[in-house]
């Protein structure tokens, strides 16, 4: 029973082939760096997953599953390098080789004293420390939760970072990343239960497989990740802080009175009724660059993009509910009308600023006024 459970190890290794070679091939389109990284560690992932299978059937060729597990503490940081190239794909990694030390740390340590022995049984290796036994055999893990968090970070940063670019967000807002992120933390968490009970171990291998099918789902159903905006304007929160320290863009007066041109003219004209309003649009219609823009709702507004247009769209369809408008359009009129070109956009922001639906919103207001 064990060994055919264990045949799912072999569907898992070979949908990862799979799923590399496409991926290779630019099925997903996110960018040449963040396919190969991607690829790559769908390879390095799949020689995992094969190797395991060879071991669950007692196969005897411990040389070719030591080739196969060489590459093992290189399957992070390939992932890793993905998703930063992913959300951020016009800045360069610098020293990214280093993501790279323990892998040609445990390469080094096998050509000196695990390889010679496998290939000829009369060399003896010297013994090596309980410490460097220990590490091989669990850095893999640790390794794992590190780069799952680090990803994790950069998702998060993403999410911010796109509220600087568009009042829309649905887009953009990569969330078929955090459901890879949740298949990459499922197989992880079944790895270490699988360790740590026997009787679990028997059954990971199904469960590996259903993580398999959830990365390809997550990977291969993605949408483009800047359909809305250019990369260029895309400004990293976690930059700001420092580069404020270093030089100010605009003097105070400076952002003062271009604060008021903005609000000024983005009111006058409605410009927030565009639901492609983007930061770059906005610019245009300003006559200012993006990031100049950026700098004045940051941190003349004390707001980001979405924050300050969604509000006026909110304003905008408090007057509409209480208008004759409401009589004839149903809630996702009154939206469109408002500039909102999503349901959730217009709910979520509508009630972080009135702290009550659309709907509750005509009851207490329309009973005042009648």
């Amino acid at each position: 029973m064990v060994n055919i459970l264990y045949t799912f190890h072999a569907f898992s290794a070979g949908a990862l082939w799979l799923l590399g070679t496409l991926i290779f091939m630019g099925v997903n389109k996110t960018g040449i760096r963040a396919d190969r990284w991607l690829g790559t560690y769908y390879f390095l992932l799949a020689c995992l997953f094969t190797q395991l299978f060879l071991e669950g059937f007692h196969i005897d060729n411990e040389a070719l599953i030591h080739v196969l597990e060489l590459p093992r503490w290189a399957t992070l940081p390939c992932f890793y390098l993905a998703v930063h190239y992913m959300v951020k794909p016009t800045k360069p990694i610098r020293y990214w080789g280093l993501h790279f030390v323990p892998f040609l740390a445990f390469l080094l340590l096998s050509v000196i004293y695990l390889i010679p022995g496998l290939f000829n049984s009369h060399i003896h290796p010297p013994q090596l420390p309980q410490w460097i036994i220990f590490a091989v055999k669990y850095f893999f893990f640790a390794q794992c939760i590190f780069y799952w968090l680090a990803c994790y970070r950069l998702f998060k940063i993403h999410q911010n970072n796109i509220r600087q670019l568009s009042s829309y967000t649905e887009k953009i807002n990569m969330i078929w990343l955090k459901y890879l992120l949740i298949a990459l933390l499922f197989m992880i968490v079944v790895r270490l239960l699988a360790l740590a009970h026997f009787a679990f171990n028997s059954f990971a291998p199904i469960l590996y497989f259903m993580g398999t099918v959830a990365l390809g789902y997550a990977t291969l159903t993605q949408r483009s990740i800047y359909t809305v905006e250019s990369t260029d304007n895309l400004i990293d929160e976690s930059d700001t802080t420092e580069k404020i320290k270093t030089e100010e863009r605009l003097t105070e007066q400076q952002v003062d009175t271009l604060k008021e041109k903005l609000v000024q003219k983005t009111t006058a004209e409605k410009l927030y009724l565009d639901p492609g309003l983007t930061l770059s649009s906005l610019a245009d219609h300003i006559g200012i660059n993006p990031h100049d823009l950026s700098y004045i709702i940051n941190n003349g507004l004390k707001k980001n993009f979405y924050q300050f247009i969604n509000e006026l769209r909110t304003e905008e369809a408090k007057v509409l509910l209480l208008s004759a408008e409401s009589k004839r359009l149903d809630m996702f009129g009154i939206a469109i009308s408002a500039g909102f070109n999503s349901r959730t956009t217009f709910y979520s922001s509508f009630k972080k600023a009135t702290g009550i639906t659309p709907t509750e919103y005509m009851k207490v207001h329309g009973k005042k006024l009648t």
